[in-house]
């Protein structure tokens, strides 16, 4: 199996800074009700991250307003 891509790699560590700063504000575990916010987005630094935590299984599904920034599911 050959190296992953370089725009992969810089997926996992966007996804990674923005998904710790959602942690950091709510914890990592899941919640009691499930979570729907906000932040300034710690990657880009110009959009918002909107956002969900599921108090289901704790997944969290994010994007970040600028087009391109940062966007997942889990």
């Amino acid at each position: 199996m050959g190296r992953r891509p370089d725009h992969v790699d810089d997926l996992i560590k966007r996804i990674g800074i923005a998904r710790t700063a959602i942690t950091d504000k709510h914890g990592k575990g899941k919640p009691g009700i499930s979570i729907a916010s906000w932040m300034l987005c710690p990657v880009c630094g110009e959009g918002d991250l909107n956002y969900t935590i599921s108090s289901y299984n704790g997944h969290i599904h994010a994007g970040c307003t600028e087009e391109g920034c940062v966007a997942w599911m889990e």
